[in-house]
């Protein structure tokens, strides 16, 4: 009897302390990818904004067209009119009433008008002004890279990087939290110092080393916390691509041609990926033409269809 029911103990003890397990288990996993989604979306966020900042030092923008307003006044015209035919009137009345004798009408009730005339003045001015004021001319203007003489905003570019500063402490804890290298973890953030003096001091061939080594560490980050296969090859390309855009003004033209080939080496395996929906494989043959096309304008080396050409391919690989 009592070896039995040691047995009956035994086996309650043993369920018990696999449902513990189970149960401890299931809480880690949801909230290790609790962490990893957070950390994910803080990646991205960041990503965002480096790039942002890569593309503002060319003055490079997505929008192809910017709204401006101009004011119009009709002030001047409208009284300068106006003016004209009350003289002509006024001229002209005052030649009959000589003729017939008879003293200007103009004449024989100017003091009794004039305080009228005075308040209608001041009335018919402040609506005049009301509506010089509301009178704006709305106009689209294209932007592109070749009509671009724009000087950098170096004022913008500080403060989006001053913004995004007061994100970085919690980055580099949740980047802890996924068990990241702590030396790289430590690098990342003396690296993002580094950038500020650059951008402080306006010096943009350092700011653009220095954002491509920021965006060198995005790749890591995101095999750490993301799955999506697909999608680390994307921001790996890009990788490649912003080391070839980080020297476009050094005129290192064979660098740039290798960093390319590299970025087409990678992306190339989503060309045969069977797991890709078909829209998507339409834009994925789309990227790997226009990062072909980027390829050529690296050969003929010229820095403005240069570009042009990786703005375009920056659109298509967004829309991924």
């Amino acid at each position: 009897m009592n070896k039995f029911k040691n047995i009956v103990l035994f086996i309650i003890a043993t369920v018990v302390i696999a449902l513990i397990i189970i149960v401890w288990n299931s809480i880690t996993s949801e909230s290790e990818t609790n962490i990893n989604n957070k950390t994910l979306s803080e990646i991205k966020y960041f990503e965002s904004k480096i790039i942002y900042m890569f593309n503002a030092l060319n003055n490079i923008e997505f929008e192809n067209y910017q709204l401006s307003t101009e004011d119009i006044s009709e002030k001047s015209s409208k009284t300068s009119n106006s003016s004209s035919k009350s003289n002509e009137s006024s001229n002209s009345k005052q030649s009959e009433n000589e003729e017939d004798g008879k003293p200007d009408s103009s004449e024989s009730s100017e003091n009794g008008s004039q305080n009228n005339d005075g308040g209608e003045e001041s009335e018919n001015s402040g609506d005049s002004e009301s509506n010089s004021n509301k009178n704006k001319k709305y106009s689209l203007n294209a932007k592109g890279v070749l009509s671009n003489n724009e000087q950098i905003n170096w004022n913008y570019i500080k403060n989006e990087a001053e913004l995004l500063e007061n994100s970085i402490s919690t980055l580099t804890l949740d980047l802890y939290e996924i068990s990241l290298n702590n030396n790289e973890v430590v690098s990342f953030s003396n690296d993002y110092d580094r950038l500020l003096i650059a951008l402080k001091n306006e010096d943009k061939q350092k700011s653009l080393e220095a954002l491509n080594k920021l965006y060198n560490y995005i790749p890591t980050f995101f095999n750490y916390c993301n799955n999506d296969e697909q999608y680390n090859i994307i921001v790996s390309t890009k990788q490649s691509i912003y080391n070839a855009y980080s020297i476009l003004d050094l005129n290192d033209w064979d660098l740039i041609e290798k960093n390319l080939q590299d970025a087409s080496k990678k992306f190339s395996s989503l060309l045969t990926d069977i797991n890709l929906q078909s829209l998507n494989q339409y834009t994925v043959n789309k990227c790997y033409i226009s990062l072909n096309r980027l390829i050529n304008s690296a050969k003929e080396q010229d820095k403005e269809i240069f570009l042009i050409k990786y703005k375009n391919l920056l659109e298509d690989l967004n829309s991924l």
